[in-house]
């Protein structure tokens, strides 16, 4: 119990001191009239354009897509900075501070900070319209890019199978009888729609299946070995070990076993949305959708 709340504390001071850290960091910045420079919105706007402004995530300008829309919203920098930073657990919204540095981050901010009614905008679009409620509703802004992006089943194919990756999708699962039978058999998914499999790869959901349970086993010599149960008898347990990918199956005795735990956290990668990038997850999810249908999962299918 001690442990516990001891690690719980940490986890806090190491929040507080986040966001302690951002809040200094935005009061130098305000301080030095940097995140409201205009230079230094309209590279951040730039940035934007690039790494979040697809229909898919907040549209063209901050406005809002798949995604919300972060203009004039009233949102505090310190929040949208740590947001930006870590990503946002339990969304498809992933952490971009290895692919950005600190003044990128803050040049994003600054922009989406920016008023609309400034005039500040994605650098090459029109000016973005005035938004006279927060409350409006928000439609995709670049329907082009919505229609026009589309999957192809023969490029998803060869993600899925794709044995040079690691963590590609037949190290765990099977398509019409080819892969690996460790998680679900994935044939069936053709009947679910294409935004329900898209979230079912970007954010990983909770098992449903006992079968596919998380199984934690906390060895007396310190090693864990997390995975997914293959069978167990009154000696052992055997187990696939998802800790690193692809599995290895293990036995591991009961009598070596300090703690046994099960979850209903899946044990599938929790980073598919930073690795992939979104026209390759429209190739996976038209791919597993072509026993059903043969036509293109495109953006607008997953915004619908």
């Amino acid at each position: 119990m001690r442990i516990a709340i001891a690690s719980k504390t940490a986890l806090l001071l190491t929040m507080v001191s986040v966001v302690t850290a951002a809040h200094r960091a935005e009061t130098g910045l305000q301080a030095s009239g940097r995140l409201t420079d205009p230079q230094f919105v309209s590279e951040g706007a730039r940035l934007f354009a690039t790494s979040c402004g697809n229909a898919y995530c907040h549209g063209t300008g901050a406005m809002g897509g798949g995604g919300p829309r972060l203009r004039d919203r009233g949102l505090e920098s310190s929040f949208v900075f740590k947001a930006v930073s870590n990503g946002i657990p339990g969304t498809s919204m992933p952490s971009f501070k290895t692919e950005l540095s600190e003044e990128q981050i803050w040049k994003l901010v600054a922009f989406i900070a920016s008023s609309v009614k400034s005039g500040a905008s994605v650098p090459g679009s029109s000016p973005s319209p005035i938004v006279s409620s927060p409350t409006a509703p928000v439609k995709p802004a670049d329907t082009a890019v919505a229609t026009t992006l589309a999957g192809s089943a023969q490029a998803g194919k060869a993600i899925f199978f794709d044995s040079s990756r690691p963590k590609s999708c037949q190290a765990c699962h099977s398509f019409n009888g080819e892969g690996t039978s460790i998680g679900p058999d994935l044939t069936s998914t053709a009947g679910r729609t294409p935004r329900d499999l898209f979230l079912s790869i970007t954010l990983v959901p909770e098992i449903k299946d006992p079968k596919y349970a998380t199984i934690s086993i906390s060895l007396r010599s310190g090693e864990k070995v997390v995975g997914v149960k293959k069978e167990e008898d009154e000696e052992s347990f055997r187990v696939y070990d998802t800790t690193e990918l692809p599995a290895v199956l293990r036995t591991v005795q009961k009598a070596d076993a300090a703690k046994v735990e099960y979850s209903n956290q899946s044990a599938m990668p929790k980073d598919y949305a930073s690795t992939y990038t979104l026209k390759q997850l429209l190739d996976l999810v038209t791919f597993l959708k072509s026993s059903e249908s043969k036509s293109s999962v495109t953006l607008k299918d997953l915004l619908d």
